[in-house]
């Protein structure tokens, strides 16, 4: 017979700080799906929703700070400074530090954003306490929408699809590991029999 999700879950630990090790592991790779999974567990009543939270908002928060640290790091390399040059560098941090905050806050919110946003401000040399602050509260209130949403919504989606909610997240999953590489193959494609 083959494990279910659930079960594969529980066999790896039912103890509220191996679950909460998992969501903030998991943010670091994959924060929607992380932010998703934490909100099933917590609506599942595998862990309660303000651990799950809290686990899922450490997590976050400490991915983007890491992002900024590695921004910040790759910026002591003379060898990116010098391919760079200090022209272009100077041009992209006025560019951002004119839209440092709106910036942030977009890349809060939209797929893929975080990591060229929150690791360029570190490289570029942008105000820490700002980045900090934004970050802060972008990441409070945002990861509580998503996690909210998908509480409620949770059970009463996973209780109406019964065993086919296992079909659905395995597709929701494909789609978000390859959705962007198939829309381009079609854009792509889509272009060239133009």
């Amino acid at each position: 017979m083959a494990a279910t999700p659930d079960a594969l879950l529980l066999s790896l630990g039912t103890s509220t700080t191996a679950v909460m090790a998992a969501i903030i592991l998991m943010s670091f790779l994959m924060e929607d799906l992380a932010t998703v999974g934490a909100a099933m567990l917590a609506a599942a009543g595998t862990i309660s929703p303000a651990m799950a939270a809290t686990a899922l908002f450490i997590g976050i928060f400490l991915g983007d700070l890491s992002l900024y640290a590695a921004g910040a790091l790759a910026r002591r390399h003379t060898w990116t400074l010098k391919r760079l040059g200090t022209d272009r560098l100077q041009r992209g941090q006025d560019w951002l530090r004119q839209r440092y905050v709106v910036s942030l806050l977009t890349a809060r919110c939209l797929p893929g954003m975080r990591l060229p946003t929150f690791a360029a401000s570190g490289f570029l040399g942008l105000s820490f306490r700002t980045f900090f602050a934004v970050i802060l509260l972008a990441g409070v209130v945002w990861t509580a929408l998503i996690f909210m949403i998908v509480y409620k919504l949770g059970l009463e989606v996973a209780e109406a699809m019964g065993p086919w909610r296992w079909i659905a997240a395995g597709t929701l999953i494909l789609l978000v590991l390859f959705g962007p590489r198939l829309t381009r193959w079609l854009l792509a494609r889509q272009g060239n029999s133009a």
